[in-house]
C-alpha cells in the first residue's frame, strides 16, 4: 500500500542546477512522487533536454534560465514559476559551481564568485519562495552542501567555505521559519558521478573514483538514483518532524577517511 506521507501529488519544487546531475536526478525522484517540477539553470538548451525527459516520463515539468547569484533573476524565476504552477511548496537549492583553487592563489574575484553561487544564492531563493510556502502553508527546503564539510582539502577552501555557510544557514532558517511550518533540511552528498564530478566515461577522475570505491564501505561512488528516495522523504509529509538536520550521504566515506 502507498503511504500517503510520501505523496507530492499536486506539489510544486523548484529545483536550482536541476537540468543535470544531481540536480536532475533529484527532480526524477519527485516526479515519480507526483511533483510538479520547474527546472532551474543557466543554460536554455539543458532545460529544454530536462524538462522533455520529464515530460516523456508522465511528468508535469516547466523550465526556467536563471542565475541564481542575481537577485532580479532569482525574483522573476521565482514569480514565474509561481504563475505557472499556482504555488511553490518545495525549493531544492542544488545549483553550485566547484574547482579547486589554492588559497595563496586565490583572487578575490574568484572567492566572491564561489560565495555568490554557492551561497549568496541560497539566501536569494529562500527569500523569494519564503511568502509563497507561507500562503501555501508551509514548505519544504532541502540545501545540497558538500561532504567536503566534515572533511578538508587544501584547494578547496573556498567551497568549503560557502557550503560550510550553507550548513549554517539551513539551521538557522529552519529555526526561524518553524513557525510557518517550513521544515529546511541539508543534504551533504559524496562523490556522486555528474558533470561537475565525472566518475565514469572519458573525463572520469580515474584514481580519486577508484580511492573513493575502495574506502567506501559501500564499495562504490553515488549516482544521482541514489538520492530519489531521500529527496522524495524531504520534500514529502514523512518530514514533518525533521528540520534543522545535516544529513550526510556520501556512501559512509567519511566515516572510512
Amino acid at each position: 500500500m502507498n503511504n500517503p506521507k510520501f505523496d507530492l501529488s499536486g506539489k510544486v519544487a523548484i529545483i536550482t542546477g536541476g537540468n543535470g546531475g544531481l540536480g536532475l536526478g533529484i527532480a526524477k525522484g519527485l516526479a515519480m512522487a507526483g511533483a510538479h517540477i520547474a527546472i532551474v539553470g543557466r543554460k536554455q538548451e539543458k532545460i529544454d533536454h530536462a524538462v522533455a525527459q520529464l515530460k516523456d516520463s508522465g511528468a508535469e515539468a516547466f523550465g526556467i534560465p536563471c542565475d541564481v547569484g542575481k537577485e532580479d533573476d532569482v525574483n522573476h524565476m521565482v514569480a514565474t514559476t509561481a504563475d505557472h504552477f499556482g504555488r511553490i511548496d518545495i525549493l531544492f537549492n542544488n545549483a553550485a559551481i566547484s574547482w579547486g583553487i589554492r588559497t595563496e592563489e586565490m583572487t578575490l574575484d574568484e572567492w566572491n564568485n564561489f560565495i555568490t553561487n554557492n551561497l549568496t544564492s541560497t539566501f536569494l531563493t529562500c527569500k523569494a519562495c519564503f511568502p509563497h510556502m507561507v500562503e501555501a502553508g508551509g514548505g519544504k527546503i532541502v540545501n545540497v552542501g558538500s561532504v567536503i564539510t566534515k572533511l578538508g582539502f587544501g584547494k578547496l577552501s573556498h567551497y568549503a567555505a560557502a557550503k560550510g555557510g550553507m550548513d549554517h544557514m539551513t539551521q538557522s532558517l529552519a529555526q526561524g521559519w518553524g513557525k510557518h511550518n517550513i521544515q529546511v533540511n541539508a543534504v551533504l552528498p559524496g562523490l556522486v558521478d555528474t558533470e561537475m564530478m565525472p566518475c565514469s566515461g572519458p573525463n572520469a577522475m580515474t584514481r580519486a573514483v577508484q580511492f573513493v570505491s575502495k574506502k567506501s564501505p559501500v564499495g562504490r561512488y553515488g549516482v544521482p538514483e541514489d538520492f530519489y528516495g531521500l529527496s522524495v522523504l524531504l520534500a514529502s509529509g514523512a518530514s514533518d518532524f525533521i528540520t534543522g538536520s545535516i544529513i550526510v550521504a556520501d556512501g559512509g566515506l567519511s566515516i572510512a577517511l
